[in-house]
């Protein structure tokens, strides 16, 4: 499962995406079936197919692709301009935010040769395709914006409501319900995500769990573990295997 950082507040994974229990994160995640629809699950309605889906920042939802079949899913943070023009348009496309654009298959198809050649031009090629001209984007609150900014550069650092807060020269209960009007998230949210990314990469540089963890900022394993459960629906010790073997076919 080859992972691809693509700037501080933005990730693609390729892989197979099995069996995961619904979850939900900051991020608005874009995905794309690069040899077959995808089926998505959400706790409301049944689930949909299609080749590309948008999903909104916060929704719950489960990607599942069949055995074989190669899934590139794009993570974008909720104060990107991409990140806030996906959501914006997810939430107004699909009363659940999560969206089946009508030009997936040709968009899949772009996706998947633009991925011959880099992971930039992949993501390049999939925003495009949603976003079109980045201009009319809706923009986040200036303060909210830095704030984030913050959190994913410093994530082993004290990234707490209150010291943000202080250091944008904004009260903490502001700060707090700008995140959730702005995003539909919790500020808690965005630092536990941005941790997690942080812990991910480390297992992608082949860290064992505890270790990645640890660099991260989490407090501990346990505190890792719950996390990633909640926003990925997996345990890091499941994504550090598939990790593990898209490097090393022969491992089990």
């Amino acid at each position: 499962m080859p992972v691809w950082e693509l700037g501080p507040a933005q990730m693609m994974v390729v892989g197979a995406f099995g069996d995961l229990d619904i979850h939900h994160h900051p991020a608005v995640q874009v995905g794309v079936g690069l040899t077959s629809p995808l089926t998505v699950r959400s706790d409301a309605d049944a689930p949909r197919s299609g080749r590309v889906v948008v999903i909104a920042s916060g929704t719950g939802h489960a990607v599942r692709s069949e055995s074989g079949d190669q899934v590139c899913a794009l993570y974008l943070a909720p104060h990107t301009w991409p990140g806030v023009a996906l959501h914006a348009k997810s939430l107004r496309e699909a009363r659940d935010g999560i969206w089946f654009p009508s030009v997936g298959r040709q968009l899949a198809q772009a996706v998947a040769t633009a991925l011959e050649s880099d992971p930039e031009s992949a993501a390049a090629t999939l925003i495009d395709g949603l976003c079109g001209d980045p201009a009319p984007a809706p923009g986040l609150h200036p303060q909210l914006s830095r704030a984030l900014d913050l959190i994913y550069n410093r994530t082993t650092d004290s990234v707490d409501l209150a010291s943000v807060a202080r250091e944008m020269a904004m009260s903490p209960d502001y700060l707090g319900r700008l995140c959730r009007q702005q995003t539909g998230v919790s500020f808690s949210a965005v630092t536990r995500w941005a941790r997690l990314l942080s812990g991910l990469k480390h297992l992608a540089d082949g860290e064992q769990v505890t270790d990645a963890a640890h660099l991260a900022g989490f407090a501990d394993g346990s505190h890792a573990n719950r996390v990633c459960r909640e926003m990925t629906g997996a345990p890091p010790s499941d994504i550090a295997r598939a990790l593990r073997n898209s490097t090393d076919p022969s491992k089990p």
